[in-house]
């Protein structure tokens, strides 16, 4: 049996571009929540660093998570907005706890 898998990304805005990647980061939200193996799929921002986002998702294993890398709105989603991001990091998780 295949376990869950976590994921924490941070994205951090260019300067001047905080709202359209917001705008975007919002729709690659909605397109991900329809996607298979989806479990929960939550976009935050900071509260004192606008442009500061993190993701925090959860999917139903690995295979899931990949296929969600590789959609058309993913990529297409990296390629329109790289002129905005100045960084992102990503986590992949496992839970400990029960």
């Amino acid at each position: 049996m295949s376990e869950p898998v976590y994921v924490v990304a941070h994205v951090e805005a260019r300067p001047g571009y905080e709202d359209a990647l917001r705008s975007a980061l919002l729709k690659l939200v909605a397109a991900g929540k329809a996607e298979p193996g989806f479990i929960r799929y939550d976009l935050l921002e900071d509260t004192v660093k606008a442009g500061h986002f993190v993701f925090y998702e959860i999917w139903q294993d690995q295979a899931s998570l990949a296929v969600h890398g590789s959609t058309p709105q993913m990529t297409d989603h990296v390629e329109s907005t790289k002129h905005w991001v100045n960084s992102v990091t990503i986590a992949t998780l496992r839970k400990l706890n029960g």
